[in-house]
């Protein structure tokens, strides 16, 4: 299977995809091989509380952004990238800003609204995240635009070394902080640092003059993002989220930190895995389509060598993975095994989709993307809301976990779709100029 997906890959520039996947490799093998350490100096409530901080971080980060962030790929022009980066930049700032009264004046009103008085001290430090991430965020995608894959690979490295280096110190010095917060902001300035003085030397050889003018020009250019991208990644950020704020709610913070243990625990390697892809994919992807070559065989051959690649794992994980926590992370982690049982299915779904999420935008079809994504927040708001009002956090889960299967598999068919009826177009236009 290994050999089949890189013999696929090599067709697809594997040098590219083996530079971002190897520094993921590594990272993430550090964040696996810190995490049973991680479990026995931190609990699980203190893992509920630093996944509370991280899934409004991640709504909010949406927002300060607009996704504007992904437009930087798409400029055919060198200048119009640049004057989005720029646009990223002073989009987060100002949001940032805006957030931060709030967030300073109501923290502890706000944590009592989401069920963990812990978290208030924890809310005036978000509009800093924010900022780092927008930073981060805007210098990988053009990095990536420039095919900067040794500067992504290392960013990528530098942040899961400083994020875990942290975290684990955090915790043997009990800080009085958490350490796990701590770490996941330690890791992301770290990271940023290293890419966007990468990507601001770049820029800087341009020698392009600022102009607020070209800058509005390129916002009303894309205008797309926010107006849908925004709302898409909203919905679907918060729909990633709902389990974590509402099992805080509705349950207790222990509750959700023990699902968010064993979510991260599976989902961080695999989604790490498809994000190196994705990174490699979409930008051979855009320029295939750019020369007017249909990609749906290329996508088709990936999505089988992915299900060959990860049918194992999940087999693995529905059977024992309680026993494996149960040994690896110490007994009072075995129930977060029992969830992990239950998502498998939904997470296997989500391997296989995640590399594929840019074919939307790649065909412009953003709104009908935003329709699919409303209607899954709703229908798992549904199944947790159904789990939570009779108190049975594993009917939560198991509900949660069909409505997510059966609705990412939806959207796997959906972008092969839209991949399909372009190469049908292309195959009729080049028949119709063949006739003439």
């Amino acid at each position: 299977m290994i050999r089949a997906l890189l013999h696929f890959f090599r067709l697809e520039h594997i040098r590219h995809f083996m530079t971002l996947f190897s520094s993921s490799l590594l990272g993430q093998g550090l964040a696996l091989a810190v995490a049973p350490i991680l479990s026995r100096l931190y609990t699980p409530e203190d893992f509920g509380l630093a996944a509370l901080y991280l899934s409004l971080f991640s709504v909010m980060s949406v927002i300060a952004t607009a996704k504007y962030e992904q437009a930087i790929m798409l400029p055919r022009e060198k200048e119009a990238a640049i004057h989005l980066f720029r646009l990223v930049i002073l989009l987060a700032s100002g949001i940032s800003l805006l957030f931060a009264l709030p967030l300073i004046v109501f923290n502890t009103q706000l944590a009592h609204l989401l069920g963990n008085a812990a978290i208030s001290p924890w809310l005036p430090v978000l509009p800093l995240s924010l900022l780092i991430h927008a930073a981060l965020q805007a210098a990988t995608f053009y990095a990536n635009r420039n095919k900067a894959f040794v500067p992504m690979a290392r960013t990528s490295l530098l942040h899961q070394l400083s994020a875990s280096a942290t975290k684990v110190g955090g915790g043997f010095l009990q800080w009085p902080a958490n350490g796990l917060i701590v770490g996941q902001i330690a890791g992301q300035l770290a990271g940023m640092i290293h890419i966007l003085s990468h990507s601001a030397r770049q820029i800087s050889r341009q020698k392009l003059a600022f102009s607020m003018a070209q800058i509005r020009e390129q916002a009303r250019r894309y205008s797309q993002y926010p107006r849908f991208n925004m709302l898409l990644s909203l919905t679907n950020n918060l729909s990633g989220s709902l389990p974590v704020f509402l099992f805080t709610m509705g349950f207790s913070a222990e509750v959700a930190g023990l699902y968010a243990f064993g979510y991260t625990f599976v989902f961080r390697p695999l989604g790490l895995f498809s994000q190196s892809t994705q990174q490699v994919l979409s930008q051979k992807m855009i320029e295939t389509h750019h020369r007017g070559a249909p990609i749906y065989p290329a996508l088709v051959t990936m999505v089988k060598r992915f299900a060959a690649l990860g049918i194992i794992p999940l087999i693995l994980f529905t059977i024992w993975a309680p026993a494996i926590f149960s040994v690896v992370f110490s007994d009072a982690y075995e129930m977060a095994g029992r969830y992990l049982q239950i998502m498998s299915p939904w997470l296997f779904m989500v391997f296989l989709t995640s590399p594929l999420t840019f074919i939307h935008e790649l065909f412009f079809r953003q709104k009908t993307a935003m329709i699919i994504d409303i209607a899954y927040l709703f229908l798992r708001l549904l199944s947790l809301l159904a789990g939570i009002w009779l108190q049975d956090v594993m009917l939560a889960l198991l509900l949660f976990s069909a409505t997510g299967t059966v609705m990412v598999g939806y959207k796997l068919w959906w972008y092969l779709h839209l991949a399909r009826t372009a190469m049908i177009k292309i195959k009729g236009a080049k028949q119709v100029n063949g006739d003439n």
